[in-house]
């Protein structure tokens, strides 16, 4: 399990790090709209994670817990590793952080600490509530189809 979770939660922060890398890159490091793209990851990576631990050890099907920590795992480990990244990002570049902290109400005391522990309490919080939601759309779609091939209570079986 913790090996699915290592591989996708390090897609994962490869994609993180793409999308801030190539924003910056453009000029739109600070745009908080994009964070949109970096929520979509998260849900595809969750996704994949929770449905590679399905297809890999079926007897983990309908056990939510198995799925929720799968996705956790996933997008702690990605989060935590886009958290390191960008806290020494912020500290090696001041102009940028102080871009940010004139756009947000923090002013001065945001700090690349701060901006840090915000990221990740995001990070972990979106991981949480998807890796659930997510867990039950692959278990109902694994029970669709175990049901199609004519199991009536597949979960049961």
């Amino acid at each position: 399990m913790k090996t699915i979770a290592f591989r996708y939660g390090f897609l994962f922060f490869i994609g993180l790090v793409a999308i801030f890398l190539i924003s910056y890159a453009v000029g739109q490091g600070a745009n908080y709209n994009l964070r949109l793209l970096n929520g979509v990851l998260h849900l595809v990576i969750l996704y994949l994670a929770i449905n590679q631990l399905r297809a890999k050890q079926p007897g983990t099907h309908q056990n939510y817990l198995s799925g929720v920590v799968q996705g956790m795992y996933a997008g702690g480990f990605g989060t935590l590793a886009f958290t390191i990244f960008m806290v020494l990002f912020l500290a090696l570049n001041p102009a940028f952080l102080a871009s940010i902290q004139t756009v947000t109400g923090f002013g001065d005391r945001l700090t690349p600490i701060m901006a840090g522990a915000l990221i990740f309490m995001e990070g972990v919080g979106v991981s949480l509530i998807a890796a659930y939601l997510i867990t039950r759309v692959v278990d109902n779609r694994i029970e669709g189809s175990k049901r199609e091939e004519g199991m009536a209570y597949a979960s049961r079986e």
